[in-house]
């Protein structure tokens, strides 16, 4: 009751900010002309404010994005505001391991340098479906191939980390709904990964955002012990209406909205954790943290299992290195 009071005051934490703190707020004093920032899901809501502000303060953009026209519609807008900005488009399907490893293939002949790696695209699917590598599609886009572009991406931020002396930052984009996926990780994933099976599009989402963070906690004690100048924490952006419930729109999406309309934020607002953890330098050093309102706090206890996160790599592993059938799906065998 205590911490919904301080959320819907505003209350500032031991940041100097929180809920009702924005992204240009959080980065006022922030000089990013020497950043090159990959940020996905940037076509729209949070990750379009997240770039939009990033543009803002200075830094070099790359946009991934499915939808290239609806990416170079977001360029455009950035552009406008901010005419010197340099915003580079490049194609990227997150649910399709090939695409990914495509978009990475051609963002290394760029040789550009990467400081700044965001994973913020998700989806919220209503329906069930299958990607293209027999992995059920909301856990495909939302974690699976942000999995694998971080892991490809790695070395290129390492490497621009070591050239520059300048600490290299990956942000997650993860939910509070993380906290309501109980049980067996893997067990649920093969059993939505059939073609037929009993679909909790909400529950399949929570697994999602789970992996979420569970990554962020195993690739920072992986990144620790290579002594990577490069560290990774993972965010709860808050509650906010935005494109991620495109597949529900509806009288019922509608009404649920407006009664929650008081717990809701902005998407300025919504993007001010994303910022301050990509780009504040209180955060030197600070890695495998989840934040929330601009402010460190604790995940679930299933997001705080050493053992879970090392299971769900070693799976993650095999899921992107191996061809799967849309009938059989066994990250074991």
């Amino acid at each position: 009751m205590i911490e919904t009071g301080k959320y819907l005051l505003g209350a500032v934490g031991v940041s100097g900010f929180g809920s009702k703190s924005t992204a240009e707020e959080v980065t006022e004093n922030c000089d990013l002309r020497s950043t090159t920032a990959v940020i996905t899901g940037a076509t729209s809501g949070i990750g379009a404010e997240t770039a939009r502000v990033l543009a803002k303060r200075g830094a070099r953009l790359i946009f991934p994005a499915r939808n290239v026209k609806a990416a170079e519609e977001a360029k455009k807008k950035i552009v406008c505001e901010f005419p010197e900005t340099e915003i580079v488009v490049m194609e990227l399907d997150l649910s399709s391991i090939s695409s990914v490893r495509r978009f990475v293939s051609h963002f290394e002949s760029l040789d550009l340098p990467l400081n700044l790696l965001i994973n913020n695209a998700g989806r919220l699917a209503h329906e069930h479906a299958i990607s293209e590598d027999g992995i059920e599609m909301t856990f495909a886009t939302n974690y699976l191939g942000h999995f694998l572009l971080t892991n490809l991406l790695i070395k290129k931020m390492i490497k621009t980390a070591e050239e520059t002396g300048i600490q290299g930052r990956i942000v997650n984009v993860t939910s509070g709904i993380h906290g309501w996926f109980t049980g067996d990780m893997i067990e649920y994933l093969r059993l939505i990964s059939q073609p037929k099976c009993q679909f909790d599009a909400t529950r399949a989402y929570a697994l999602s955002k789970l992996a979420n963070v569970l990554h962020t906690k195993e690739l920072s004690s992986r990144l620790q012990k290579m002594e990577a100048n490069v560290t990774v924490n993972c965010i709860h952006p808050g509650v906010v209406r935005t494109r991620l419930t495109r597949d529900r729109e509806g009288l019922l999406t509608d009404l649920a909205f407006f009664l929650a309309s008081k717990l809701l934020k902005t998407v300025p607002q919504a993007a001010a954790t994303t910022c301050y953890v990509a780009t504040n330098p209180r955060l030197v050093n600070v890695s495998g943290k989840y934040f929330t309102d601009c402010n460190e706090t604790t995940p679930s206890g299933l997001g705080t299992d050493s053992s879970e996160a090392t299971k769900l790599w070693a799976a993650s592993e095999i899921l992107v290195t191996q061809q799967h059938s849309k009938t059989v799906f066994d990250p074991f065998t």
